[in-house]
């Protein structure tokens, strides 16, 4: 089995500012929006739902354009599913 590699919502965040060219002005703003539920313990009372959707639209646009980019000839249907086995696995 291959070893899983993670990344560090530090690394996700230069990833996604490298592949769209965009720098956030407020770096915490988008590490919070990259940080699933779970991992928020520790910010009780503080609501991430709205980050949350925002990361989840975030994380769909880079897979899509990694995956356009690794099979330029799949058509549609194909990329779709292979983007939703990726990001809602």
């Amino acid at each position: 089995m291959a070893a899983t590699k993670r990344l560090t919502v530090d690394a996700l965040a230069e990833a996604l500012m490298e592949r769209t060219g965009h720098a956030f002005a407020d770096r915490q703003r988008l590490q919070r929006a990259l940080t699933h539920a779970s991992a928020r313990s520790s910010h009780a009372g503080i609501d991430y739902e709205r980050f949350e959707f925002l990361g989840d639209r975030v994380l769909g646009l880079v897979v899509a354009d990694m995956l356009l980019a690794a099979y330029p000839d799949a058509a549609e249907g194909e990329l779709s599913l292979r983007l939703n086995a990726l990001v809602n696995a």
